[in-house]
C-alpha cells in the first residue's frame, strides 16, 4: 500500500472525526478508530477531545519533522447507529485490507451521503415508541393517541428548530412546552384518565439518554474532560425538559402546581 502524504491523510481523517462525532458516538471510540487508521498508513496521532473542539496532531513514524497540528470544530447532528457502525467497520477495513487512502476517501463519502434516513420513517417510529411507553407505564388509549399526535407535532418542531439553527435550549423548552400542551389538552376535555403517565410520556422523545451514557463511557475510558462536559450538557437539557412542562403545569394549574 502506497503511503499517502501527512496532508492529504490529515484532510481525510478530519473529516472522519467531524462525521464519527456528529453521529453521536462516545469519544474513545472515535480516538481507537482515528488511531487504527493513522497506524495502517505509517502514521502517529495524538487527540485531545473537547466539547466544542478536537485537537489532533499526526506524525511520521520514520521521520518526526513531518507533522501536522490542527484544531478542529466539533459538529452535532442527530444520533446514527448505523452510521456509527460503518465508520468503526471502515476503519478495519483500511487497517486489515490495506485500502489506499483514495478507497478510504470512496468509502467515507459513500456513507456520508447515505447517513440520512427517511424523515417520516423516524417520525412515525418515534411517535410510536412514545406512545407504547405510555401504554407500558400504564397509560390509557386516549392518552396513547394524544402521546402520539404530540410527539409527532414536537418532533417535528425539533427538526424544523434545529434547520434553523435555533439554540438546542431554546428548541427543547419549546418542544417540551408545546408536546406535554397537547396532551393536556386531552387532559382538559377529559378524555385521557391517566394524566401523569401521559404528560411524562409526551417528553420522552426529548431524553438525552445516549449523551448521558456517552458520559459515563467517556470518563469511565479517561477522557475526563469531554465526559463531564457532556454531563454538564445533558443536565442542562434535562431542566429546559422540565422548564417546558413547568410552563404546560403552570398555565393550566395541574398536578403539584394545583
Amino acid at each position: 500500500m502506497e503511503k499517502p502524504s501527512i496532508q492529504n491523510l490529515t484532510n481525510f481523517l478530519i473529516e472522519y472525526i467531524s462525521i464519527f462525532l456528529s453521529a453521536g458516538t462516545y469519544t474513545a471510540r472515535v480516538s481507537k478508530c482515528v488511531s487504527r487508521i493513522a497506524n495502517a498508513y505509517g502514521y502517529e496521532i495524538n487527540m485531545n477531545f473537547f466539547f466544542h473542539h478536537t485537537t489532533l496532531n499526526i506524525f511520521d513514524k520514520d521521520d518526526n519533522s513531518i507533522q501536522r497540528t490542527y484544531i478542529i470544530p466539533n459538529k452535532y447532528s442527530h444520533i446514527n447507529f448505523k452510521l456509527i457502525l460503518e465508520l468503526s467497520a471502515l476503519s478495519w477495513q483500511i487497517h486489515d485490507h490495506q485500502y489506499n487512502l483514495e478507497e478510504a476517501k470512496l468509502s467515507l463519502l459513500k456513507l456520508n451521503q447515505h447517513q440520512n434516513t427517511s424523515f417520516l420513517a423516524n417520525l412515525f417510529f418515534v411517535s410510536i415508541a412514545n406512545a407504547a411507553f405510555c401504554k407500558l407505564f400504564g397509560g390509557d388509549l386516549y392518552g396513547c393517541l394524544f402521546v402520539f399526535l404530540a410527539t409527532i407535532v414536537g418532533f417535528s418542531l425539533r427538526i424544523s428548530l434545529t434547520k434553523i439553527k435555533i439554540d438546542l435550549r431554546i428548541q427543547y423548552i419549546l418542544c417540551s412546552f408545546l408536546s406535554s400542551s397537547i396532551v393536556f389538552l386531552g387532559v382538559d376535555l377529559k378524555l385521557i384518565q391517566e394524566a401523569n403517565i401521559a404528560l411524562g410520556s409526551s417528553i420522552l422523545y426529548l431524553i438525552p439518554g445516549v449523551y448521558f451514557i456517552n458520559s459515563i463511557i467517556d470518563i469511565l475510558k479517561d477522557h475526563i474532560l469531554m465526559g463531564f462536559s457532556r454531563i454538564i450538557s445533558v443536565a442542562i437539557l434535562v431542566c429546559c425538559i422540565a422548564i417546558g412542562i413547568y410552563t404546560t403545569l403552570s398555565i393550566n394549574d395541574f398536578g403539584i402546581l394545583r
